[in-house]
């Protein structure tokens, strides 16, 4: 694993990361030097777009006092763990703000790569995948599924005593997506939206989550 600080956060990235996503980079088919270059170009472009998402969070829970943030990237992405309780208010605007930061940060690139022109190089290629990378991860996060951003405000928005129907709406959003996980993407996505599914269901009969799959 690799571990340092940034903006006073530790700041953790497993293994699995790395892996997940060369895989969801497409490693299988990186067969040649310029390949393995595109795809190394892009694991490195999606951990800084993934980072910059967990500074989001991490950024507004210091906001809101906590002064011990952790970020972690593991399989799928990532999570910035607190240690501090917060309200139903700032836990909505802590899950909001990592896909806004992303966003954010996808809009300042587009603005740099119409304001200036670049060859189409290797930055050009970095930049143009950074924001591609940036929109999609953050509009996937806002779906409303447990354990993703928007699957926390919606578990928000019904109410914390009000598990059930944040739960049912997560299922049913799940299954969808790994319906159209099945023409759209490969493998991996259709068996992380229905582990989703899976883990939503299991918390619904209030079993055992699996560990990795938690709700931050």
């Amino acid at each position: 694993m690799i571990r340092f600080q940034f903006l006073g956060f530790p700041i953790v990235i497993h293994w699995m990361f790395w892996l997940t996503t060369a895989l969801l980079g497409g490693a299988n088919g990186a067969s040649s030097p310029e390949a393995i270059r595109s795809l190394v170009a892009f694991v490195v472009v999606a951990a800084v777009s993934v980072l910059i998402h967990e500074l989001g969070h991490a950024l507004t829970m210091r906001h809101y006092g906590d002064r011990e943030v952790e970020i972690v990237l593991h399989g799928f992405g990532g999570y910035a763990r607190g240690s501090r309780w917060r309200s139903r208010w700032e836990d909505i605007y802590v899950s909001a703000a990592g896909p806004f930061a992303q966003l954010a940060a996808a809009v300042v690139v587009w603005w740099v790569l119409d304001a200036w022109s670049f060859e189409r190089g290797m930055l050009w290629g970095a930049l143009i995948a950074f924001k591609k990378i940036s929109i999609f991860w953050a509009l996937l996060n806002l779906l409303p599924i447990i354990p993703l951003d928007g699957g926390h405000i919606s578990r928000g928005l019904f109410g914390r005593d009000r598990l059930r129907p944040a739960l049912i709406l997560s299922m049913i959003c799940s299954a969808g997506m790994a319906l159209y996980a099945l023409n759209h993407f490969g493998i991996i996505s259709i068996l992380f939206f229905g582990m989703f599914a899976w883990n939503n269901y299991k918390e619904l009969r209030g079993e055992p989550q699996t560990p990795w799959m938690e709700s931050r």
